[in-house]
């Protein structure tokens, strides 16, 4: 889809907040009629209706409803010489306003309906041009009931169906979900507690009939649980087709002060991702987004000499990939001259020119995410600061996800961010290092190898392996968790991992599979724990510590001082 309004996304979320807007202009109306009636005019009561005829205008013109938005603009100017007392309050004014009411009720059932339907307030319109923006209006004494000697307003059969109207949505606090989550969360870890007690069961029983009821019962409790667990998260999923939008506005307006012609297309903006992330994602967009009408897109008449067309195209996708989402943000712009930026990070003290000459293409761009980097020579109001896409990486890191970078001179870029869909309950490979159990987020996994202990070696201080022609830093986790240190193997298994741009090894002793784990956050009171993220229950009640691999890797030497060493191959754990 092209960087086009798409209403069909929001029109339910604006029909409701619209009705209630109507409904509070309605209740206050009247209480304000009451007590017109008792000899008092309520400001307070007009200030309300004003403040929600305001925001109900805003909405309908974001949607491009302008009927309403004219209408209701109209509405609002005659409730304003009301409180301005230019035009005093009559059951001839009380009687237009609920005339305004029902009008606005009548055309949004329209909407509902069909959201291209034509809408009509002109009658409506014309009534309160006459009533309330003519000149020698008559004095009526409040709460006198006054034969009217005002133009009638003209106002549309009574229509009752708000009353009996059914609502399709539920508005439940986002606190009430994530309550709710958190219990589904318990039940996981009781259905992993059954689980293991099958096991010894199955051991300690020899009633085959028992056994498989009882297998057949904890099967049962096991797709319940599933079932509702998905169906909450299904409930915390939003579009993000909502935070694509909102960078229409952004592209347009750098368009037209660089002078370029960019044109910003959606893919697969329908994919779902639980509402936390969405809540993170639009920081890293905004910047990558930034980057890419800035630095990558070339002007018009740069874009002709090249021999393209004159509009830049970018593109933001997204996709599910298993348990992860996929997010894209790609132009066809420039692209990135990987010996510029080389030259760039040796200038700025970054790296040292003989380690930067060691790096491949793939690796030269990944220092585009060190702190303080940028190729731009002026400073403007979107780049050239040199912060930005290290940003980008901080926030991917810390939703324990990959960022990856592909571009050719000349053609363009495509940065590529992977993100687990939830953050509250994931998939974990499930290790055991020196008699203790570990949760490796899957997310970061890239695949687990078996090697033979002399295919370890060390370089510069670092033990590295040979991975398909690629140098990969390892870390052994029990030296780097101080635990019980396991004999001599001839046989490692190490687990291949990423974080952010980042690659390396973590060495275990055993793979136990994969597993659902609940996450849960460690008290402030421990302070800072390097290699931690939280912690988990698992079936038995024993606690599993939650491994941070970005915090693990960035004790790798990597990019910054040393060569990086990156493994772009995937295979499943």
């Amino acid at each position: 889809m092209d960087g086009v309004m798409d209403i069909s996304l929001l029109i339910e979320e604006f029909l409701d907040d619209a009705n209630g807007h109507v409904e509070s202009v309605e209740v206050a109306l009247m209480e304000l009629e009451k007590r017109w009636g008792e000899g008092v005019l309520d400001d307070t009561l007009l200030t309300l209706m004003l403040g929600n005829l305001h925001t109900l205008k805003g909405n309908s013109g974001m949607m491009g409803f302008a009927p309403v938005q004219q209408y209701v603009h109209k509405l609002e100017s005659a409730l304003k010489n009301v409180q301005e007392r230019v035009v005093p309050l009559s059951t001839v004014v009380f009687e237009a306003f609920y005339g305004a009411v029902s009008a606005l009720r009548s055309n949004f059932t329209k909407l509902a309906v069909d959201p291209k339907a034509d809408l009509d307030f002109s009658d409506e319109m014309m009534s309160l041009d006459m009533l309330f923006f003519t000149k020698n209006q008559p004095q009526p004494v409040p709460g006198e009931k006054e034969v009217p000697l005002q133009p009638q307003v003209k106002t549309r059969g009574e229509d009752l169906s708000y009353i009996t109207q059914k609502s399709t949505t539920l508005k439940v606090s986002f606190e009430k979900l994530d309550e709710l989550l958190n219990l589904v969360g318990e039940l996981v870890i009781h259905r992993t507690s059954l689980n293991a007690l099958e096991k010894r069961l199955q051991e300690k029983v020899s009633d085959r009939a028992l056994l498989e009821a009882f297998n057949e019962a904890s099967q049962l409790i096991g797709k319940s649980s599933t079932d509702l667990r998905e169906a909450i998260m299904k409930a915390r999923m939003l579009p993000i087709k909502s935070v694509f939008q909102r960078f229409q506005r952004l592209v347009r307006d750098h368009s037209q002060k660089s002078g370029k012609e960019i044109l910003l297309r959606f893919e697969g903006e329908d994919t779902e991702l639980d509402k936390t992330v969405i809540d993170e994602i639009g920081e890293p967009l905004l910047h990558l987004i930034r980057n890419a009408v800035d630095h990558g897109i070339e002007s018009v008449e740069e874009r002709r000499r090249a021999g393209k067309a004159s509009t830049g195209l970018l593109t933001l996708s997204a996709c599910h990939e298993s348990n992860h989402i996929v997010i894209a943000v790609e132009d066809d712009g420039r692209g990135m001259d990987p010996d510029r930026i080389r030259s760039s990070a040796v200038a700025k003290g970054l790296i040292e020119a003989t380690e930067a000459e060691a790096l491949t293409a793939q690796e030269v761009l990944h220092l585009l995410f060190l702190p303080g980097f940028s190729t731009s020579s002026e400073v403007t109001e979107t780049s050239g600061r040199g912060i930005g896409l290290d940003v980008v990486k901080k926030i991917v890191t810390s939703l324990n996800g990959m960022i990856d970078i592909s571009s050719r001179t000349g053609d363009g870029t495509r940065f590529t961010i992977k993100l687990p869909l939830t953050l509250a309950i994931i998939t974990a490979l499930m290790v055991e290092v020196g008699g203790e159990i570990f949760a490796i987020p899957l997310s970061g996994v890239l695949e687990s190898i078996r090697i033979q202990a002399d295919e370890i070696h060390e370089v510069g201080g670092t033990e590295v392996i040979n991975l398909r022609d690629q140098l990969l830093p390892i870390r052994r986790l029990d030296g780097f968790y101080k635990v019980n240190k396991g004999g001599e193997r001839d046989l490692e298994y190490v687990v291949v991992v990423g974080s952010g741009e980042k690659r390396g090894g973590l060495v275990v002793d055993r793979l136990l599979g994969q597993q659902e784990i609940v996450i849960k956050a460690l008290d402030d009171y421990l302070g800072d724990l390097p290699g931690i993220s939280g912690g988990t229950v698992l079936g038995d009640g024993s606690i599993s510590m939650i491994v941070d691999i970005s915090s693990i890797l960035s004790g790798l030497k990597s990019s910054t001082k040393e060569r990086t060493f990156v493994t772009s191959e995937k295979r499943s754990a």
